[in-house]
């Protein structure tokens, strides 16, 4: 038995590789977890970081650690924290023009819904008692 086994508890497994993409909208149930969000920069502030509208069309702020050095506009991937209804900025990665000519929102949005069903599987469909048939194990 190693050193390792205690992080088998760590609620986020394997956060150095996978990066769960989300959109505004479940932002706040990954509070606390790293994320990775899509979006346009609407406005940028002297001290907080800047503002960016989402796949889903919403609009949250992401704080940076340090303030901007550089002018920001246009598409933008963004990799931090979820804080609830912003995120707390490790690092982001501007989209090149053909990215963004070709921006798939819709896609992008479904992705996001799919990577959160398959978080929580039994959360699927719209009526939960209906389960196609399928009979409880005795």
């Amino acid at each position: 038995m190693g050193d390792h086994d205690d992080f088998e508890d760590n609620q986020y497994p394997d956060n150095d590789e996978f990066m769960p993409y989300v959109t505004a909208g479940n932002l706040a149930q990954k509070n606390g977890a790293k994320v990775a969000i899509w979006g346009k920069v609407t406005k940028v502030t002297a001290n907080e970081g800047f503002y960016v509208k989402t796949v889903d069309d919403q609009e949250i702020l992401i704080r940076l650690k340090k303030p901007l050095s550089e002018p920001l506009e246009g598409w933008y991937e963004i990799y931090g924290v979820s804080q609830g209804k912003s995120i707390l900025c490790d690092e982001y990665v501007p989209f090149s023009d053909d990215m963004t000519k070709n921006i798939d929102t819709e896609g992008h949005k479904n992705l996001a819904k799919l990577l959160a069903a398959l978080e929580d599987p039994w959360n699927l469909g719209e009526n939960p008692s209906d389960m196609n048939g399928v009979t409880p194990m005795e």
